[in-house]
């Protein structure tokens, strides 16, 4: 006999139990009673999401082939969503991101209040949500500490590199809003924020991706003391696919409470995106938040850059680096402030690894964490292994070729990243018997300090253990040479070298 909780759940999905019930009752005839006792005794394929309750004593309900679906998922966020829970918003902010978002991003996009009387903090939604088996903490390579939606254990290995590209976009993006704020006069000019590992802006009790004070005429109010405070910029941006009503709700939810707090100067509220679907973009237009793109923002030109530099980032991450690519991304996002500093620092990971590609192997990965037994882990930006023959592991620093690398950051290279990826090597079953070499790549020079430290390890490592090199502008413009891609060594040139080359 099919049971009819079972019957309706294959066909409606999962749901709450109250609807199950009003099935039941419609359906079947039976009393609301005898309705819900049935449900609540529901066995079998049936589960129950444990900690999240709902109005009324209901629960959120599927079956266990269905867990984790995009079904599931949905269904849960507007059933979350229809009663303005901080959870759904949390989880609905995570699946617009693919489903996974670096860690110091959660409280961001959570849409959460940081701090607020009758408001659950982001820290709390959290843990709710992992006690509920729905989010989880995991390294994500590329990405490092990141929250996502709970999947199969290597669900989210095979986007981390379009991921990694999407945040690097946004980044960027970020930049060229800090500057167009800046150029129109709309804020304090150094006092734009930019989210960060170590930090996150934020306005009143939320965290943004970019604030800044506005001290134009009509965004100011007087405070208590009579003297008059200046009003706010807030911004959040999504680079990835089209933003929906259910991934735009978290930013609106955090967009109105805000406005809420009576302390809080006028805030100027913008949401920046790809492209929206047309009832996620009615509904910011309803609520008063400007909903931007790039293109209407900055023109074709930055707008195309940025889609250009995402699609860059992601190939180069598998396949080949495209040098003509680079010169037009230099181009066309140069003109934003800071830009170059930050691209030569970034492609030159990616330039890295196919230099690697094209001299060592053509097995390559790029940012791969590394756990030693020991439970300590350190990240290796390029690794390139020879089948039952070596393994070598690149660290890379792509700084203006006029500069120093900053000491402390090879010393922590000589001091932990070495160490530690070589003791996870030799705990390694496949890897633990070969050749490994460490490598340091950089387009800056090294202080006379750090050449001392490298001399002084160079020769204090037994070569029968690991062996590390340095490799800095001359050695590394050689290395493009040895690619035989003349369009790679004139990119290296051009970006990343002294002027003339010396």
């Amino acid at each position: 006999m099919v049971d009819p909780v079972e019957d309706f759940m294959r066909y409606q999905g999962p749901c709450l139990t109250s609807a199950v019930s009003d099935h039941l009752v419609q359906n079947l005839g039976l009393t609301p009673a005898a309705a819900r006792k049935r449900v609540s005794r529901a066995s079998g394929e049936v589960k129950r999401l444990a900690y999240i309750t709902f109005p009324r004593k209901a629960r959120y309900v599927y079956l266990e082939k269905q867990f984790g679906s995009p079904e599931y998922w949905s269904n849960l966020v507007d059933a979350l969503q229809d009663t303005n829970s901080a959870y759904g918003y949390a989880i609905a902010a995570i699946r617009l991101r693919g489903g996974v978002i670096p860690e110091y991003q959660f409280p961001i996009a959570s849409g959460s209040p940081l701090r607020q009387a009758k408001h659950l903090s982001p820290e709390t939604v959290l843990q709710r949500l992992i006690q509920a088996g729905l989010l989880e903490r995991r390294d994500v390579p590329g990405l490092g500490a990141c929250i996502s939606l709970v999947q199969s254990e290597h669900h989210f290995d095979f986007m981390a590199a379009e991921m990694r590209a999407r945040l690097i976009t946004e980044e960027f993006l970020l930049y060229a809003v800090r500057d167009w704020v800046r150029k129109l006069g709309f804020v304090s000019y150094d006092k734009v924020a930019i989210r960060g590992p170590d930090s996150a802006p934020t306005v009143g009790t939320f965290a943004w991706d970019l604030t800044a004070p506005s001290y134009l005429s009509f965004m100011m109010k007087p405070g208590k003391d009579g003297n008059m405070k200046p009003g706010f910029i807030a911004c959040d941006v999504y680079l990835g696919g089209e933003v929906d009503v259910q991934g735009i709700r978290p930013f609106i939810n955090k967009c109105l409470t805000l406005r809420r707090l009576r302390n809080v100067g006028p805030c100027m509220q913008i949401f920046v995106a790809g492209k929206y679907s047309e009832e996620a973009f009615a509904l910011l237009k309803q609520n008063g938040i400007v909903p931007a793109t790039p293109g209407n923002l900055f023109g074709d030109e930055i707008a195309e850059g940025l889609a250009q530099l995402s699609s860059v980032l992601t190939k180069a991450a598998f396949t080949a680096l495209d040098p003509e690519g680079l010169d037009l991304l230099f181009k066309r996002l140069g003109k934003i402030e800071g830009a170059s500093v930050q691209l030569r620092g970034t492609l030159f990971e990616y330039l890295a690894a196919e230099i690697a590609r094209k001299t060592i192997s053509h097995q390559v990965k790029m940012n791969r964490i590394f756990k030693s037994p020991e439970g300590k882990k350190a990240e290796a930006d390029v690794v390139a292994l020879v089948d039952d023959k070596s393994v070598t592991f690149i660290e890379c620093k792509g700084y203006n070729p006029y500069a120093n690398v900053p000491d402390k950051e090879f010393t922590h290279w000589v001091q932990h990243n070495v160490p530690v990826i070589y003791a996870a090597v030799k705990a390694h079953p496949e890897w633990k018997n070969l050749k490994v070499q460490f490598e340091f790549w950089s387009t800056a020079s090294l202080s006379d300090d750090a050449s001392a430290m490298f001399d002084t390890a160079k020769k204090t490592i037994k070569a029968s253990r690991y062996t590390i090199e340095l490799r800095l502008g001359k050695q590394i413009h050689q290395l493009c040479k040895d690619t035989g891609n003349d369009g790679l060594v004139t990119s290296f040139r051009k970006h990343f070298m002294k002027y003339p080359p010396v």
